[in-house]
């Protein structure tokens, strides 16, 4: 156990920049005074491994240090094909597929048959959307402003000059996140609703931490969300918590009271409450149970 946790150390450092003695003691679930005790027995096998004094000091591993990929063990190969072959199915870029092959050849000892199936087809992009994420991501890698139109939800259209930072995959969308240089803040696009993507001449720099940045955008974006209360037979918990995790808060006749956080013009979450609405009741509030019986009147126009 030991010995995990000193390779799990040396990773932890590889791929963060300064790691403090409680970040790594919660990580790996012990005490203070044993992370030092682990630091010292790396130290001492040689790791270079140093500790930085003041308010954001910590633990630095030298950039140059490589690890010997034979601590690698088939645990963490089939992790590794696994995520690729998933990754491919939902990107199908050729540096993917074309990384996958080459993996599975280095790795020929894992049977990769007896792998997790994990088959992401259903959702994969068409090739024009691919197409504008392996653009964005170019823009990303060379620090590049892009220009696009962009129309939201509403149906506005606008122009939009991005620094982008990070492109990723939620919601069965790719999503791009940036620095909008006319709203001086950071934003987040749905790749599918941006046109006409070109890179411009402008360069721009971002020594920041995206993660960070992408934690403190969510933050914002979380605060306005709204609290919706459903209720619903015992029976189909199941299939609601499948879709909305939140609180059971009580049981009124054998119906659970849930109480579920969304953001109130979210179109899919939206869509997945109309699906059920044959099954769940939306108890508050007034303004969003009256909004979901307006478009439940508008289909039935649609079929008369």
């Amino acid at each position: 156990m030991k010995i995990e946790r000193l390779i799990g150390i040396i990773f932890y450092l590889i791929n963060r920049e300064c790691v403090t003695t409680n970040e790594l003691a919660q990580k790996f679930e012990v005490s203070r005074r044993t992370i030092l005790r682990d630091i010292d027995t790396l130290t001492l096998a040689g790791i270079p491994i140093y500790s930085e004094l003041g308010v954001n000091g910590g633990y630095i591993i030298n950039k140059d240090f490589k690890v010997d990929e034979k601590i690698i063990d088939n645990n963490n190969k089939e992790y590794i094909l696994l995520a690729l072959n998933s990754l491919r199915t939902v990107y199908g870029n050729k540096k993917v597929i074309e990384t996958y092959e080459k993996m599975k050849h280095l790795y020929n000892d894992v049977n990769i048959n007896t792998l997790p199936d994990v088959d992401f087809s259903v959702v994969t992009e068409s090739p024009q959307i691919m197409g504008c994420v392996d653009l964005i991501n170019k823009a990303t890698k060379e620090q590049r402003t892009i220009k696009f139109t962009y129309t939201n939800s509403a149906g506005n259209t606008k122009k939009v000059f991005l620094n982008p930072l990070h492109t990723y995959y939620r919601w069965y969308s790719w999503y791009v996140f940036g620095y909008d240089t006319s709203k001086n803040d950071y934003r987040m696009f749905k790749v599918v609703r941006m046109k006409n993507i070109s890179l411009t001449k402008e360069l721009f720099q971002s020594n920041d931490n995206i993660a960070d940045l992408l934690s403190d955008f969510e933050k914002r974006r979380n605060q306005t969300n709204i609290t919706v209360v459903l209720s619903y037979k015992k029976e189909i918990d199941t299939l609601v918590n499948e879709y909305f995790k939140g609180e059971i808060v009580e049981i009124v006749n054998e119906c659970f009271i849930r109480e579920i956080q969304i953001k109130e013009n979210d179109f899919i979450t939206f869509s997945i409450l109309l699906g059920l609405c044959d099954k769940v009741k939306i108890l508050s509030p007034q303004k969003y149970k009256e909004k979901v019986l307006a478009h439940i009147s508008e289909i039935k126009k649609n079929f008369t």
